[in-house]
């Protein structure tokens, strides 16, 4: 437990950490600072990523290190898991590094178009996608017409997300049954929201 306050210290209010002890992963979360970030509090569950590795009666796997995940807010995450084992290899805790690295995606984003050097005599069809699954592919093109944006989900303005659904639309993803509510959930407003921008497009 001093070492979430020891971590959480060194690194700021950007930086939520998280102890889990899995005796009850509905309510694992014994120790908790900067909850704020995610919202939440001691008491709290294990998330899915987690829970997938809890039902494994033996695992190699001792840490999840520098994986992107993000907010309901739309707030992009840094991520580390380090699991805590008992003798059989068994996990039975967790401890959980996030960093809000927001601030950082949005100037990343900005150099990176600067240092573009577009070949304005050439234009090059889009690669064709080959995803395993449809919500991999709806995943992939949100990403893309994100970072065209140039901000996270959080930090967008209505007409930026209108320029999103227009771009999406226009690639046949609302062809797709469900994907109006998985857009929905991945630029943080409501169903009707999506179907009426796509009214207002």
């Amino acid at each position: 437990m001093p070492l979430v306050d020891a971590i959480a210290e060194t690194f700021g209010k950007n930086c939520e950490v998280v102890l889990h002890d899995f005796m009850k992963p509905h309510q694992s979360i014994i120790k908790i600072a900067n909850g704020h970030l995610t919202g939440r509090n001691i008491g709290g569950p294990a998330t899915d990523l987690i829970l997938s590795y809890l039902g494994k009666k033996e695992t190699k796997t001792d840490s999840l290190i520098g994986y992107s995940t993000r907010t309901k807010k739309g707030n992009e995450l840094k991520s580390t898991t380090i699991f805590i084992k008992n003798n059989k290899q068994k996990i039975v805790g967790a401890l959980c590094i996030n960093i809000d690295v927001t601030a950082f995606a949005v100037a990343r984003d900005v150099l990176e178009g600067l240092c573009i050097m577009p070949n304005k005599g050439c234009r090059e069809t889009p690669p064709e996608k080959f995803e395993s699954s449809v919500d991999t592919l709806i995943n992939e093109l949100l990403r893309q017409n994100i970072k065209q944006i140039g901000k996270p989900v959080a930090h967008m303005e209505k007409k930026d997300k209108l320029w999103i659904i227009r771009e999406l639309r226009e690639n046949g993803v609302f062809l797709i049954k469900g994907s109006a509510k998985k857009v929905s959930k991945e630029l943080n407003v409501s169903l009707a929201t999506i179907y009426k921008y796509l009214e207002e497009i």
